[in-house]
C-alpha cells in the first residue's frame, strides 16, 4: 500500500484513514488495492488518486460535509460548534433515531477526522475537539469537486473567477473571501441556498429579489457595512435557518424568520433591544447575543433552544426558562441574588443542561445566594460563577458529575480550597480575578484526585504548598499574575503527569525560574512557556463551552 502512495506523507495518511474504515481482511484490503491501481491509471499524480478514492468511498452525507469545508478561507481555523450548526442548517445529515441533529453532525465530523480528511486544529482543556483545519491539498480537491458538482463557488478576487468554464451561476453555495474590486453580479445565481461574506463588502444587495428566496444560510462576517445597503431586508428571507452577523451596525427585523435555527450576533457592534423584544421563533436552537447590550426579551415557548448566551437576567427567566426543555448551554449576566436562586431551581428541571454560567450584578453588597441547590443538578458538567460567594457548599453540594469549574470575583472564604479539592470528579479548575483573597494556597495530600487542568490568576499568592500525592493527575498548569510567588512547590517538581506549564505576567517569578540554578532541571523538564501580556487572554482560559 505504501508503495502505491509513492512514499508521499499526505497520501499515506489519507489512505490509512480509508483503510481504518474497512474490515481487517485480505479480501477487503485487496479490493482497496485494486481500486487504487485503477485510479492511478486515470489520475495525474498519486495524491489525487488517493484523494479521489477516499472521496468516492464516503457516504453521500459525508461527501456534502467534506465539500462544504471549501466554503472557509484558506488556512482557516474552523470552530467545531460553528461548523456543526452550519451542517444542521444545510440539511446534510441523515436521521438517526431520536438523536438530535447536532449529535449526528458531531459524529460525522469525527468520521472525517478518523478518515484523515480533516485535521484536529485545537482541543479543549478537557481533550474534546475545539477547532478543525483542512490540509491545503485536500481543500483544493474539495473546491475542484465542489465546482464540478455545482456545490459551491468561491470568490477570492481572481479575474473572471465567478464565470469559469462550467456554469458557476448554478452553484448552490457562494462564499466571498476578498472584497471585490468591482461589482459582483449575484442576480444570475438563482439556485443559492447559502451565502457567506468573509470580507469587507459595501455593495448593495437587495435580499427581496427572487434569487435569494431559497437561502438557508447567510453569514455576514463583514466590517464597516453601510446600514442602508439593503442588509436590513434579511428579515424577508423566510427560509433562513442560520444567520451569522459580526461587526455589523444596522437594524434588523427578525420576527418573520420562523425557520431560523441559529442566530449568532456575539460580536455585533450594534443590536437594539427592540429587535429581540418579541423574539418568538419556535424553531430557534442557538441564540448567541452580544454581551455589551442589555436586552428586554420575551422569548416565548422555545422548546428547541439548545444554546442561550449573552443574555441579561430579567422577567423572561420566570416566564420562559422552565419551558426551554432542550437547553444544553446557558450563560446569563447581571443577575440579582433572587435571580440566581430562581435560575438554579429551574436548572434542576432542565435535564439536558450541561453548561451553566452565571454572573451577578457588580455591586459591593451583591452576593451569590446559598448554592446548595446545585447538588440536585447532577446533569451539569460545566459551571462558571462570577461574583462574590459568601460560602461554598461542601463537596457533595456541587453537581455530582461536574468536571469543570470556573470562579471569578468570588472573594472566597479561607476554607474554600479544602472544599474544592474534595470534589470527586473535577477535572478542570480555574480560579480567576479576585477569586481567593489570601496569600497562601495549600493542596492537601490526596486532594484534587481527578484534576487535570489548573488555571490560577492570583496576585496575592506568596506561598503555595503541594503535599505528597496531591494533584496526582495534573497535566496542565497555567499561572497568571503570580509575581509574589516565592518558590516552586516541592510537590510540583515531582509530578510525573505534568506536561504543560505556562507563566504569564509574572515577571519576578519568571526571573526566579530563569536564574535559579536549582530550578534549571525543573524548567527543562516541563518546557515552561513564558507568555507576554499582549499575546495572552485569560478570559479564554475561563470560558465555558
Amino acid at each position: 500500500m505504501v508503495i502505491k502512495c509513492g512514499g508521499l506523507p499526505l497520501a499515506v495518511i489519507v489512505l490509512g484513514g480509508l483503510l481504518s474504515t474497512k474490515s481487517k481482511t485480505t479480501v477487503e484490503w485487496e479490493r482497496v488495492l485494486q481500486n487504487i491501481s485503477w485510479y492511478l491509471i486515470s489520475a495525474q499524480d498519486r495524491v489525487s488518486a488517493i484523494l479521489a478514492l477516499s472521496y468516492i468511498d464516503l457516504p453521500l452525507h459525508l461527501k456534502s460535509c467534506f465539500l462544504h469545508l471549501g466554503i472557509f478561507p484558506e488556512d482557516s481555523s474552523i470552530e467545531k460548534m460553528h461548523l456543526i450548526r452550519l451542517w444542521v442548517a444545510e440539511g446534510f445529515l441523515p436521521q438517526q433515531g431520536e438523536e438530535i441533529e447536532e449529535g449526528v453532525a458531531e459524529n460525522c465530523l469525527n468520521q472525517l477526522i478518523d478518515r484523515c480528511m480533516i485535521q484536529v486544529g485545537t482541543r479543549t482543556y478537557l481533550g474534546s475537539v475545539k477547532t478543525i483545519r483542512i490540509h491545503d491539498v485536500l481543500r483544493d480537491f474539495s473546491l475542484k469537486k465542489g465546482s464540478e458538482e455545482n456545490f459551491l463557488g468561491i470568490y477570492t478576487g481572481q479575474e473572471h473567477e465567478l464565470s469559469a468554464s462550467h456554469d458557476s451561476t448554478k452553484s448552490r453555495r457562494l462564499a466571498i473571501h476578498t472584497k471585490p474590486d468591482r461589482c459582483v453580479n449575484l442576480d444570475p445565481y438563482t439556485h443559492l441556498r447559502s451565502l457567506h461574506f468573509y470580507c469587507k463588502f459595501d455593495q448593495i444587495i437587495d435580499f427581496t429579489r427572487k434569487n435569494f428566496k431559497s437561502l438557508r444560510v447567510l453569514e455576514l462576517y463583514c466590517e464597516d457595512i453601510d446600514p442602508y445597503r439593503g442588509f436590513s431586508k434579511v428579515g424577508d428571507l423566510i427560509q433562513l435557518r442560520f444567520l451569522g452577523l459580526r461587526h455589523v451596525m444596522y437594524p434588523l427585523y427578525l420576527s418573520s424568520l420562523k425557520n431560523l435555527q441559529t442566530l449568532d450576533m456575539r460580536f455585533c457592534g450594534y443590536a437594539p433591544s427592540w429587535m429581540f423584544r418579541e423574539l418568538k421563533i419556535e424553531n430557534l436552537r442557538h441564540l448567541l447575543l452580544p454581551e455589551r447590550h442589555p436586552f428586554d426579551l420575551t422569548l416565548g415557548t422555545m422548546i428547541h433552544l439548545q444554546t442561550l448566551k449573552g443574555i441579561e437576567g430579567g422577567r423572561w427567566i420566570e416566564d420562559g426558562l422552565a419551558k426551554m426543555i432542550s437547553l444544553q448551554r446557558l450563560k446569563i449576566r447581571t443577575l440579582s441574588r433572587d435571580g440566581v436562586t430562581l435560575v438554579i431551581s429551574i436548572a434542576e428541571r432542565l435535564r439536558r443542561l450541561q453548561s451553566l454560567s452565571l454572573t451577578n450584578k457588580e455591586r459591593e453588597d451583591e452576593l451569590f445566594p446559598p448554592l446548595e441547590g446545585l447538588s440536585r443538578c447532577d446533569h451539569l458538567q460545566k459551571l462558571r460563577l462570577c461574583g462574590k460567594i459568601e460560602k461554598l457548599p461542601d463537596a457533595n453540594g456541587f453537581p455530582g458529575n461536574l468536571v469543570k469549574l470556573v470562579l471569578m470575583r468570588s472573594n472566597l472564604p479561607k476554607d474554600s480550597v479544602v472544599i474544592l479539592e474534595r470534589m470527586p470528579n473535577l477535572k478542570m479548575l480555574s480560579l480567576g480575578y479576585g477569586s481567593y483573597p489570601f496569600n497562601e494556597l495549600v493542596c492537601s495530600s490526596e486532594g484534587f484526585p481527578q484534576l487535570q487542568v489548573l488555571h490560577l490568576i492570583w496576585e496575592r499568592m506568596e506561598v503555595w504548598k503541594v503535599e505528597e500525592r496531591a494533584l496526582k493527575k495534573l497535566r496542565q498548569l497555567k499561572i497568571y499574575r503570580c509575581s509574589k510567588l516565592q518558590q516552586v512547590p516541592e510537590g510540583l517538581k515531582s509530578l510525573a503527569t505534568l506536561q504543560e506549564l505556562d507563566i504569564c505576567e509574572s515577571p519576578e517569578f519568571e526571573h526566579m525560574l530563569r536564574t535559579n540554578e536549582d530550578l534549571i532541571e525543573f524548567t527543562r523538564k516541563y518546557s515552561i512557556k513564558f507568555v507576554q501580556r499582549h499575546t495572552y487572554d485569560f478570559m479564554k482560559w475561563s470560558s465555558i463551552r
